[in-house]
C-alpha cells in the first residue's frame, strides 16, 4: 500500500524491498526526510503497477548487495518507468560492487547502517543529477580514466594474448606492457588478468570505460 509524508514536498519515491523490517526501516528514513513514498512493493516486478496516478522521480531498492540481478532489475524498471534516478540501500558493498553499479548507471548507493542519517539527502542529491557513494568508497566515484594505451593493451589481453605477444604486436617492451597493465588494474580495482578480462568482456562496463571492442 502506497504511503506518503502528506506534505507534498521532497522527491516522489518508489521503494522496492523484499524483507519487511528492511522495507520499514528504509520507508521511515525516506518519509522522515521529507520525501513522498508512492509505493513500497516487495518485488521490482510489482513496482510499476503500484505507482498509480503519479510517476516516481527516484526508485530506491533495498538489497543485500549491488549484485548483477539487482542491477538488471533496476535497468528493467527504468525501461518501464522512464528517466528516473536510482538508489540502492545495501547491507554491504565492497569497492568493486560500488564501481560496477556506478558504471552501470546507479546514481546513489547507501549502506543500510547509514540509511537513517544519509538516505534522504542522497535521494535529494541524485534526483538533482548528482552521484553519491559511501564515504569510505568515494574512490569508486573518482575512478581515474584509462589511457588510450591502457585500453589498447587491456583489449588485447582480453583476447588471451600474453604480455610478450602484446608487446610484439604493439612494438613495445614487455616491461612497458606490464607497467600499463598494473596501472590499468589499479584503476579498475581488479587484481588479476581474469578479473580485468571480465570487465573488458562485459559490454555494459567496457562501454562505460570507453573501451570499444572490434
Amino acid at each position: 500500500m502506497a504511503t506518503s509524508n502528506g506534505n507534498g514536498n521532497g522527491v516522489r519515491v518508489a521503494l522496492c524491498a523484499k524483507e519487511p523490517s528492511f522495507r520499514d526501516e528504509v520507508s521511515t528514513a525516506l518519509v522522515s526526510g521529507g520525501h513522498s513514498l508512492l509505493a513500497r512493493p516487495e518485488t521490482g516486478e510489482d513496482l510499476p503497477a503500484s505507482c498509480t496516478g503519479s510517476a516516481p522521480a527516484c526508485i530506491v531498492v533495498a538489497t543485500e548487495r549491488p549484485d548483477r540481478p539487482t542491477l538488471d532489475m533496476v535497468r528493467t524498471l527504468r525501461s518501464r518507468l522512464g528517466d528516473v534516478a536510482a538508489v540502492l540501500v545495501c547491507r554491504r558493498a565492497v569497492m568493486a560492487d560500488v564501481r560496477r553499479a556506478l558504471e552501470l548507471g546507479i546514481e546513489g548507493i547507501v549502506l543500510k547502517d547509514d540509511a537513517e542519517g544519509a538516505l534522504a539527502a542522497v535521494v535529494t542529491a541524485v534526483s538533482a543529477g548528482q552521484v553519491s557513494a559511501p564515504s569510505g568508497q568515494r574512490r569508486a566515484v573518482r575512478a581515474r580514466a584509462l589511457t588510450t594505451r591502457e585500453k589498447q593493451i587491456l583489449t588485447l589481453m582480453a583476447t588471451g594474448l600474453t604480455n610478450a605477444q602484446i608487446a610484439a604486436q604493439l612494438f613495445l617492451a614487455e616491461s612497458t606492457v606490464k607497467r600499463h597493465l598494473s596501472s590499468a588494474f589499479g584503476k579498475l580495482d581488479v587484481s588479476s588478468r581474469s578479473e580485468a578480462a571480465a570487465v573488458i568482456l562485459d559490454p555494459e562496463r567496457s562501454g562505460g570505460l570507453g573501451i570499444v571492442k572490434t
